[in-house]
């Protein structure tokens, strides 16, 4: 009877360690949540285009804060979340749509691709340009698939 138990009891300890292993499936709504907060590097140079403070807010805008002194935010961007998913490495990822509204002579859009680490300390992004003319809408955009930091428009930052 005792081995009986103990084999069940292993079983349900693998089928736990198992499910550990499987990404959870998240709302776009929880991944979102999970890339606000405040987010800081300071070696970038404090400009809007490299500010050295990101704040993503709950209700999906973005702020640029030029350095952690700043009284106020320097830009401002809107983001329409096209996909969400974690990865096998327990990664949050998160695909939009990003608008400038502030300031006002900067406003463009961009397919944007965010990640946050497994512990949300540490939150990445890369953005695809349009380019010059008219700018494709939500659903004919070109999203980024992974993080690149190779790439131009490649950020890091870290949480506060």
């Amino acid at each position: 009877m005792k081995i009986g138990l103990s084999w069940a009891a292993i079983s349900i300890l693998l089928a736990i360690l198992g499910c550990a292993r499987v990404p959870k499936a998240l709302s776009d709504e929880e991944a979102y949540q999970r890339m606000v907060g405040t987010w800081v590097n300071t070696e970038y140079p404090g400009t809007l285009e490299f500010s050295q403070v990101t704040v993503i807010r709950p209700d999906y805008v973005g702020e640029d804060w030029l350095t952690p002194k700043s009284t106020s935010a320097a830009g401002q961007w809107t983001m329409k979340i096209k996909k969400t998913w974690v990865d096998e490495k327990g990664y949050t990822y998160s695909q939009s749509y990003n608008t400038r509204t502030a300031p006002e002579d900067m406003r463009h859009s961009v397919a944007f691709l965010m990640r946050v680490d497994r512990k949300g300390k540490v939150w990445e992004c890369c953005v695809k340009p349009f380019g010059f003319g008219k700018p494709p809408s939500f659903e004919e955009a070109v999203y980024p698939e992974k993080i690149d930091p190779s790439l131009q428009w490649y950020y890091i930052y870290y949480r506060k």
